[in-house]
């Protein structure tokens, strides 16, 4: 009960947040064109998730443009600008800050961030606004189109990706320095428990937990590694404390780099730290297998799922 009041408080609070935001730019002026638009946003006014989470709401919500022929936008703006590292591909989503009114009588805000139970599409088809603000993380493909078996959702995943970015000039020279090489890729995402940085997740492990999950998992990778004989061994983390042993302790090659989460707010990346997370994330792309290690309280994320889906490559999931 305590949960659920807190959650209610919580929904409460940022859509009080984003009705202050909006109120100052409230705009009387009729628009002149009779096309509907969906923007997305991702503005910093509180967590919006990692990168990956961020990427599931804008092919969501892109699709679902599509599907009912309306305009669609990017705005994203914290922590960084998107198109440091995206460009536009086939559509044109750019959208400047200040062009970002709000119309009281046509314009609708929509919060779905972490809400999966809700269907988008039925939601903004049924309404009369003409504008939609959105904030969402979440992947609605399957809600979308139910009668799609998941391979065919993925599919559409990584089309409408394709169709919305292209990597930057400057991204693009980063992932040209990619190794050639076959290799598979063992992602883990620890958040909080090797106690590299705090997240949603506050639980720290002591030094002999940590130390035993650690063993488990490289016992892990080593049992999968000897099937893969003739590929490089990566392992891509959130942990950089895991990352040193194993670089230290085993045969495995890593990616140097200091890894950042975007959804954590005041983590003091700057713009040459992010560019990590779309390194690992293409690097992920263009590896021959994904395998994402979950062991005890680790964290189930999707990043390295989505990056098979993009580079149409098989992913497993490794636990117990």
């Amino acid at each position: 009960m305590i949960k659920k009041w807190k959650k209610k408080v919580s929904l409460l609070h940022k859509k009080l947040l984003l009705v202050k935001y909006y109120s100052t730019r409230i705009n009387w002026t009729t628009s002149t064109t009779d096309k509907k638009r969906i923007i997305i946003c991702f503005n910093g006014l509180f967590s919006h998730g990692g990168l990956v989470d961020r990427l599931k709401g804008i092919v969501s919500f892109y699709e679902i443009a599509k599907s009912l022929d309306y305009d669609f936008y990017i705005s994203f703006t914290h922590p960084f600008q998107l198109s440091h590292f995206l460009k536009p591909n086939k559509v044109n989503w750019e959208i400047k800050e200040r062009e970002l009114k709000y119309n009281p009588f046509s314009t609708k805000i929509i919060y779905l961030m972490d809400n999966f139970e809700v269907n988008p599409l039925a939601l903004i088809k049924n309404s009369e606004a003409k504008t939609f603000l959105v904030y969402s993380n979440v992947d609605y493909l399957g809600v979308i189109h139910k009668e799609n078996i998941e391979s065919e959702n993925e599919q559409i995943w990584q089309v409408n990706y394709n169709e919305l970015f292209t990597v930057s000039p400057e991204l693009n020279k980063e992932i040209q320095k990619f190794p050639y090489d076959n290799r598979i890729v063992f992602h883990t995402r620890f958040t909080s428990l090797m106690g590299d940085f705090k997240d949603t997740n506050h639980t720290v492990l002591d030094e002999n937990k940590r130390q035993e999950l650690i063993k488990k998992l490289i016992l892990k990778m080593e049992a999968v590694a000897v099937l893969h004989t003739n590929k490089k061994v990566y392992v891509l983390s959130d942990s950089i404390i895991f990352l040193s042993h194993i670089k230290q302790n085993t045969s495995f090659t890593i990616l140097e780099g200091s890894p950042k989460h975007i959804g954590i707010k005041n983590n003091d990346a700057d713009l040459e730290s992010h560019y990590k997370t779309f390194t690992d994330f293409y690097f992920m792309t263009k590896s021959d297998v994904l395998y994402l290690l979950r062991l005890d309280q680790m964290y189930t994320s999707s990043f390295s799922k989505y990056a098979a889906i993009l580079g149409k490559k098989p992913f497993r999931i490794i636990q117990e």
